[in-house]
């Protein structure tokens, strides 16, 4: 093939890849890019929704009446704290009485989303938690490190390696140090 392996109507260039893959590859690119400006995602929106899960707080949720007794009021619930609600649970029940009218009963349950996990995150992130790896040799002792080959090892395999290259082209090597080439 006198042309570097491109034969005419092969589809492929010489010196790269077929041009159909290639223009996939960009429109692949270019798409991925669209979403994401899109989607708005970003480094500082992704660390943003950390910070909302993160630091969400039981009481911004709930009001203490005048009787001391906790009551959810999600009036007052803006977008972020809302972020946080992982569960929200109504039930709702009627129940009968002897002396008037039925009452009906809701009973609200919600969850907050991990707050563990998302701290760990951004910990990692401002570096306060770094991950740290100890190796321990034998029994928790420290490791005992010995070298592989000793030094006349060594030398003796390089001079090994350098007695099959020479064998392997030796009029080369006669030609250069003769200045030929």
């Amino acid at each position: 093939m006198a042309h570097g392996g491109a034969r005419p109507g092969s589809g492929r260039r010489r010196g790269g890849a077929n041009k159909t893959a290639d223009r996939r590859r960009r429109i692949k690119a270019a798409a991925t890019a669209r979403a994401v400006a899109r989607l708005a995602i970003d480094k500082a929106n992704v660390l943003t929704e950390l910070a909302r899960l993160s630091f969400s707080n039981m009481l911004d949720y709930i009001e203490i009446g005048a009787d001391g007794q906790p009551r959810l009021d999600f009036s007052a619930l803006t977008r972020d704290q809302a972020a946080a609600i992982r569960e929200l649970v109504v039930e709702t029940r009627t129940e009968e009485r002897d002396d008037g009218p039925p009452i009906i009963i809701t009973k609200t349950r919600f969850k907050l989303a991990d707050k563990r996990g998302p701290l760990v995150d951004l910990g990692k992130h401002l570096g306060i938690f770094k991950e740290r790896v100890e190796h321990t040799g034998k029994d928790s002792g420290p490791m005992e490190v010995k070298p592989v080959y000793s030094d006349i090892e060594v030398a003796r395999w390089i001079g090994r390696l350098l007695n099959k290259v020479a064998a392997a082209s030796p009029s080369k090597i006669g030609e250069e140090s003769r200045g030929i080439g």
